[in-house]
């Protein structure tokens, strides 16, 4: 049986990777935030399968956090650019 915090990792863990997948996908991040969040999530990955922590689900918070406010730019620039007929 699995505790809820490790049900928490897992679904975070997802989570990032399908926002890593659509980063990539339409080039929301740059290619060196993208690897440095593969990296930090495998990191995770691991302590999570052997000790989970409220700083490890906090951390996938950081970095998902990282990755949607860079979205949340891109997608602002964009706006813009349409608007202003960039």
């Amino acid at each position: 049986m699995t505790t809820r915090q490790a049900r928490a990792c897992v679904a975070w863990d997802r989570e990032l990777a399908r926002m890593l997948e659509r980063s990539e996908l339409f080039g929301l991040n740059t290619a060196e935030l993208r690897d440095g969040i593969r990296v930090e999530a495998f990191k995770l990955r691991e302590r999570c399968a052997r000790d989970i922590s409220m700083a490890s689900l906090n951390r996938y918070v950081m970095l998902t956090k990282l990755l949607y406010d860079d979205e949340a730019d891109e997608v602002e620039s964009f706006s813009k650019n349409q608007v202003h007929g960039d």
